[in-house]
């Protein structure tokens, strides 16, 4: 059949042949981080930073609820840890919480250079008895963006991120370490230590 064809005609069919082929071996498309330009101007953030596992101390909750006062993130942090074994003792405690301006403002640019591609999230599970569950929801005016991630190892990767306005939200994903990074730039600010301290007595309680 071929042979009764032009070359002409021949060389286009090849043509869009490689083409097929080379589409089908593109990287997802990339995203402009301008969609997170307002991440800088958040006014609430909100923080789940959870994990769950084969263990008499789960679940871990980490909860912190934050507004913008004078460029300072302020709130509450609750966390709690336990409910499922050792006979369903559940210990939890809320704190206030501050993280001063320069470290808040340091947060939410780094959140903001988060690279975005499209694509479906499809959490990283590489073994059973460890379960991380992260969400860090930021609010701006009348939008509303999400970055969240039930990924395991290291920097969480991937992370998705959901970006809500005017009704309509948009889903993204990211290889990227830089929600994990800007997450941990509030380290020193948030009530880890009271988790820390809800783990040990449980464990000398067990012991006993």
């Amino acid at each position: 059949m071929f042979e009764k064809l032009s070359p002409l005609l021949l060389l286009l069919l090849c043509a869009g042949c490689g083409n097929s082929q080379a589409d089908s071996k593109q990287s997802p498309v990339s995203i402009p981080r301008s969609n997170l330009a307002a991440v800088t101007q958040a006014q609430t953030v909100e923080i789940h930073n959870d994990w769950n596992g084969y263990s008499d101390i789960t679940p871990i909750l980490r909860h912190y609820k934050l507004r913008l006062v004078n460029k300072d993130l302020v709130g509450n942090a609750h966390i709690a840890v336990g409910g499922y074994g050792a006979g369903g003792i559940h210990q939890q405690r809320t704190t206030k919480v501050k993280i001063p301006a320069v470290v808040a403002t340091k947060f939410l640019t780094t959140l903001a250079k988060t690279p975005l591609q499209v694509g479906i999230y499809k959490p990283l599970i590489a073994h059973p008895d460890d379960y991380p569950s992260i969400a860090i929801q930021l609010k701006i005016d009348k939008k509303q963006v999400i970055f969240s991630s039930k990924s395991q190892g290291v920097d969480r990767i991937p992370w998705k991120i959901a970006i809500t306005e005017n009704n309509t939200t948009k889903e993204y994903i990211s290889n990227s370490p830089v929600p994990a990074q800007a997450l941990r730039l509030l380290n020193t600010s948030l009530d880890r230590s009271g988790v820390d301290g809800i783990i040990q007595r449980r464990q000398q309680r067990k012991r006993k």
